[in-house]
């Protein structure tokens, strides 16, 4: 039984829905983390360290009553009597998640031998760390190409359950900028992102399997079949880890979280993985590809995020998690080899024209970043950051990396622009610069039926072998197959079908989903002069159902029509012969009549008189 499925209308509404939500919401932190990270480089602190870290120890997750692990001199807790090893839980559950404000009064309960009691301490005034910076700026710029995948896949690949399971993925990874400390102030707003962000971690393993499980047609037989079943048992698993996830984010105890949520991530990746690999060999050309880079994309991007959950695997290198620096690591690969793979080998299939605006934009946010990187070295080594250096060095040094964009950047960037055209766009240039090639061959060709089989073999070249349908008007109004490389094509289509009534109703490439027509194909061309339909194209499938992109319906479209025109210019020619051919044969009839006259006429007045005819 097939199960319900959104409509394409509403999946992007809903898409757009989460798109707005979440950028929202990281607006909202961005805004109270600018004064603290880029003016004052300051933050409040209640001078403790308790074991609440994602991955540190098990003890810590899934609980709000949290072991306090070290005591800073100036810590406030000292002075209500707090030591190592007694444990406290805040009087707002999301605080554990949360950089205090300067002077901000903090309550929490305090567990001893002794008992609990309540005390309010006020967060004191400590410098951000660097590990601190580095952390919250890899989460806060990962989310950022996340939402660009998410609203790019969601739109471009709306029809299909494996794709919009992907762009679910990296909805929820834009999330993750509240994976672990945030500087929003506590309230609703805080607390609704938290708990977003709790109950959709889970779901990012199990969209993940639904995408690598349903990504192309597979054949459903030996560890294709096993994969199918396993998924059911995995879902029930990943609902119940979700439900518990919310549990948790409700301020409730979950002391088993951190396991549900370990074996739902393993399980996640190994059907993953699994299910790419087997892709992967029961596959062949460019769709082998595809798979190769889907696997080493994902898994370059999974495996780190998976060791942040193992205990024994966290230890830091002055203060920065080498888990959580390795998951960032393999999110920004992740997104690089995703990219490579969309633009070179057509894993997703984006319009042409967003596919270079992406990939510019990048580039040239890169360039511009990497000035601003020089500017603070620059910075950094004349006089280590001190501000009480005058500003005429500073005048100096933003003065040369002005005149370095000036004249650098262009050059730069132009160089960049025609490798990535060489490196990503080739493939697709060059086809059209072979139908077009093609168009200009045709031109000479003078006669119909070849004309017609060498539409044939370049639309074939062109779709990679999809499959097209020639039609022509015929004298009775009926369009007529001529040339056929796909079994399907009805031999005869009446004037009055749908697909002859649109395109006479607008002369321009239509895609088959845009009409109601029992024919089989995808695309239909049209051949047209003066506003009248003298024919037209129908174009298959493409192979693994890829689509056909916007630019791709244009070069069809003028290939076709010139050809269209080619064959008019033929019947003209053919007609022009035909009527020369009747002169000449009515100009030899006169003077044969003539003749025949003249000879008559010779013959009546050599004749005697009075003679008998």
């Amino acid at each position: 039984m097939a199960r319900p499925q959104l409509s394409t209308a509403t999946w992007k509404w809903l898409i757009t829905a989460l798109a707005i939500l979440s950028g929202l919401l990281l607006v909202i932190e961005f805004t109270h983390a600018v004064k603290p990270l880029l003016m004052d480089g300051r933050e409040g602190s209640i001078g403790v360290t308790l074991n609440d870290q994602i991955g540190a120890n098990r003890g810590g997750q899934g609980t709000y009553r949290l072991r306090i692990d070290s005591l800073t001199a100036d810590s406030p807790l000292l002075a209500e009597g707090a030591q190592v090893g007694n444990e406290l839980k805040f009087d707002k559950f999301d605080d554990r998640w949360r950089k205090f404000a300067v002077g901000e009064a903090v309550g929490l309960t305090l567990f001893q031998a002794s008992g609990e009691r309540h005390v309010s301490v006020i967060a004191h005034e400590v410098p951000i760390t660097f590990a601190e910076y580095f952390d919250y700026w890899g989460r806060f710029l990962l989310a950022v190409p996340a939402l660009l995948f998410s609203l790019l896949i969601g739109f471009k690949q709306a029809q299909g359950r494996a794709y919009r399971a992907l762009s679910m993925t990296f909805m929820v990874l834009s999330l993750m900028f509240t994976y672990s400390f945030n500087y929003s102030p506590a309230g609703l707003t805080f607390s609704i992102t938290k708990l977003i962000n709790l109950t959709a971690y889970n779901l990012i393993w199990y969209w993940c399997a639904m995408f690598a499980l349903n990504y192309q047609p597979y054949v459903q037989r030996g560890l294709r079949a096993w994969l199918t079943r396993a998924f059911m048992p995995y879902r029930v698993l990943a609902y119940a880890t979700t439900a518990y996830s919310i549990w948790f984010g409700f301020g409730q105890q979950a002391p088993l979280l951190w396991l549900f949520t370990l074996i739902t991530a393993c399980c996640g990746l190994t059907i993953v993985v699994t299910s790419l690999i087997d892709g992967w060999q029961h596959s062949g050309g460019e769709i082998r590809q595809r798979h190769l880079w889907l696997l080493l994309s994902m898994a370059v991007g999974s495996i780190p995020a998976i060791l942040t959950l193992i205990p024994t695997l966290d230890w830091a290198i002055h203060g920065i998690r080498v888990t959580v620096m390795s998951t960032f690591a393999g999110e920004i690969l992740m997104y690089i080899g995703l990219t490579y793979a969309v633009l070179k080998h057509r894993v997703f299939n984006f319009d042409f024209a967003v596919s270079r605006a992406v990939i510019y934009s990048v580039i040239s946010i890169l360039l511009l970043s990497s000035f601003g990187v020089i500017e603070w070295l620059s910075e950094l080594l004349l006089h280590g950051g001190d501000a009480r250096h005058g500003e005429q060095e500073s005048l100096l040094i933003d003065a040369g990396v002005a005149l370095g964009v000036y004249l650098v950047f262009h050059q730069v960037h132009g160089r960049l622009e025609r490798s990535l055209e060489r490196l990503l766009f080739h493939k697709w240039h060059d086809n059209e610069h072979k139908l077009r090639e093609y168009v200009r061959y045709a031109a000479h060709i003078t006669a119909v039926d070849p004309l017609l089989e060498s539409l044939r073999i370049a639309m074939d070249r062109f779709t990679a072998q999809a499959g097209c349908a020639v039609y022509l008007k015929q004298v009775d109004g009926e369009y007529k197959l001529v040339v056929n490389s796909f079994e399907q094509a009805p031999a005869i289509l009446d004037s009055n079908d749908e697909i002859a009534i649109a395109l006479r109703s607008d002369l321009v490439p239509m895609l088959f989903s845009d009409m109601r027509t029992t024919v089989p194909g995808e695309l239909v061309l049209p051949m047209s002069h003066r506003g009248a339909l003298n024919g037209f194209v129908i174009l298959g499938s493409k192979p693994q159902a890829e689509s056909y992109r916007p630019d791709e319906c244009d070069v069809l479209g003028f290939a076709v029509q010139q050809i269209g025109l080619d064959l008019h210019a033929l019947r003209v020619v053919a007609l022009e012969n035909e009527i020369l051919q009747l002169a000449h044969l009515a100009e030899q009839q006169k003077n044969e009549l003539q003749l025949m006259a003249g000879r008559r006429k010779g013959v009546r007045q050599n004749r005697p008189e009075g003679s008998a005819l």
